[in-house]
């Protein structure tokens, strides 16, 4: 039974330095330059069809590439006609259709619980450390999230209403869903929605078959992705994809890739062996909601077989049955990843959200806050770790927003008003105030260590011409993003007779081959250079960064002036 709090209301000057951190939050990731694996990635596939015209055909640097379907490629090129080559071209389409993924949200609670349900949801959700990564280094996760979501939400009303408003736009979201990473796409929303019309035992709405509409529209507006996959791979199975000819592109997008990467096929086995690594993810992906997530599963599992199960006017089991369900078909897939669990942060949130709103008993209530309060300060004492010794901060603005951040978590803390304010509140301002100094100042020191965006910097102020340079023993997909070129590659026994070019690449296997031809070179420069996705204790030590570091070096080559000898700057 839900429990009514007394009327609380913050100052509006409190209120509005909420909203506008939070957004700084969101404007400091935007600007981070995109990361070399995934999303610089993704983001040539979208500068490929922008340059070249072609947005029909996935083409991995020359490659024809069998994974994602188009839409976020699509994106990312509208965004290159928009605004230019570069980060705000594949981040902004990502982080404007994110905001229908928090509306929906809010109406879904406000539509199975209340219009606070609904709000503390959306709060818990755009707090959330993961979602907000999501929005940096954008992959197909912020929209696939948004989209799962908005059709969750708007099938659900077409199931209580059957509005053809409700059927048209649920249709399209569920179709922009699979446009995005497939059939995945797809299967959340029908879970999620087909279990809450089972649980309320909707018979009148089943027995309508009005909703084998869904299947029609939902194909007809998946049928630009279908038509370009038959396009590209069914009309050439002359193609070689990883090895093997004969693949239909409708086959795989419907029904193989899902399948493929559950069992791990051709995409490894990543984490394969873990059966607990989702559950131990969940532990920093959701903060500062990660403990709160896995009491509200157990709170909601055990109301419900108290329950029985049965079904009463006011109950849900939309949210319980998304979370377990995919959580488990996760758990046992041999290929996981951490952003894998992003599609269910809306389904957590909801349920946390929910479970709060139910809680009476006072000493549960201080159990919660107390908890809330030490992931909070767990959250501060890394953050500052982070931003005093692993990398200093830099930037004045950056240390006085989250000074202000800072402030509004100690007046939540202070302040005197009801439990479930001051929870909420407290954990909004942490979140707000990790987040800050992530995207404000440790996410921009880190790129700094990308060699592709560095050297990509240097050819720009050196003016040097794309085409005059060549990669040995190396590709980045950031150097080629941020020079607007796809280069080729040299091998060792070409170098002699190359021409006047520059070359970039590793600088131990550069020096070996240029130093066994006796090649002559020009000016020389040097980058550290690490896979920042994939940070460790020796980079984030200040002791041992360069030396994790691989050096990656851009030199002249200039076998035509005899006398040049090697020296680097």
């Amino acid at each position: 039974m839900n429990t009514v709090e007394p009327p609380f209301t913050r100052p509006i000057i409190i209120r509005w330095l909420f909203g506008l951190l939070l957004g700084a939050v969101y404007v400091l990731g935007v600007i981070i330059p995109l990361f070399d694996h995934d999303s610089a990635h993704h983001a040539l596939i979208g500068m490929h069809m922008f340059l070249t015209g072609d947005y029909v055909s996935l083409i991995d640097r020359g490659k024809d590439y069998l994974d994602k379907p188009h839409l976020l490629f699509w994106l990312s090129a509208l965004g290159d006609s928009l605004f230019g080559v570069g980060t705000l071209a594949y981040k902004v389409p990502s982080l404007i259709l994110a905001i229908p993924g928090v509306y929906a949200t809010y109406r879904l609670g406000k539509r199975l619980y209340s219009a606070q349900v609904g709000r503390n949801a959306a709060l818990i959700l755009v707090t959330s450390f993961a979602y907000i990564l999501s929005l940096n280094d954008v992959r197909m996760d912020a929209l696939l999230l948004s989209f799962i979501i908005t059709a969750t939400w708007l099938l659900y009303e077409f199931s209580l209403t059957q509005g053809i408003w409700w059927l048209i736009t649920g249709s399209l979201a569920l179709a922009l869903a699979f446009s995005t990473k497939g059939m995945s796409g797809v299967f959340v929303p029908v879970l999620a929605v087909g279990s809450q019309v089972l649980y309320s035992r909707n018979w009148a709405f089943l027995r309508s078959f009005r909703w084998l509409w869904v299947l029609g529209l939902f194909f007809l507006f998946s049928s630009p992705v279908i038509y370009s996959y038959y396009l590209q791979f069914d009309l050439h199975p002359e193609k070689v994809i990883r090895g093997t000819r004969g693949h239909s592109g409708v086959a795989f997008i419907l029904f193989y890739q899902n399948i493929e990467r559950m069992e791990g096929t051709n995409w490894g086995s990543a984490s394969g062996n873990d059966p607990l690594f989702f559950f131990h993810t969940l532990l920093w992906a959701l903060l500062p909601w990660s403990l709160l997530a896995y009491w509200a599963v157990f709170k909601k599992s055990f109301l419900l077989g108290q329950q029985r199960f049965t079904y009463a006017p006011g109950r849900e089991i939309l949210t319980l049955t998304t979370i377990v369900v995919m959580f488990t078909l996760l758990s046992i897939s041999n290929f996981k990843l951490p952003h894998y669990l992003n599609i269910l942060f809306p389904f957590f949130a909801l349920l946390i959200a929910a479970q709060l709103q139910t809680v009476s008993l006072r000493y549960e209530q201080q159990g919660l806050l107390i908890a809330q309060k030490f992931v909070a300060v767990a959250m501060i004492v890394v953050s500052l770790m982070l931003t005093r010794y692993i990398f200093p901060i830099q930037n004045g603005l950056v240390t006085a927003m989250a000074f202000a951040a800072l402030f509004l978590m100690i007046r939540e803390w202070v302040t005197a008003g009801p439990w479930l304010e001051k929870l909420m509140g407290i954990s909004v301002a942490v979140g707000i105030f990790a987040n800050l100094l992530m995207n404000g100042n440790f996410y921009p020191q880190v790129q700094h260590y990308l060699g592709g965006l560095q050297v990509a910097a240097k050819v720009k102020e050196l003016n040097i011409a794309p085409q005059d340079i060549r990669l040995f023993n190396w590709e980045s997909n950031t150097l080629n993003y941020y020079t607007e070129h796809f280069y080729k590659t040299i091998k060792a026994n070409q170098l002699k007779n190359s021409g006047e070019i520059w070359l970039a690449g590793p600088e131990e296997s550069m020096n070996r081959a240029l130093d066994s031809l006796s090649v002559e070179t020009g000016k020389s420069y040097l980058f550290y250079h690490f896979r920042t996705t994939r940070l460790n204790a020796l980079f984030l030590s200040p002791k041992t960064r360069q030396a994790t570091c691989e050096r990656i070096r851009l030199v002249q080559i200039n076998p035509s002036a005899p006398g040049i000898s090697r020296q680097t700057e």
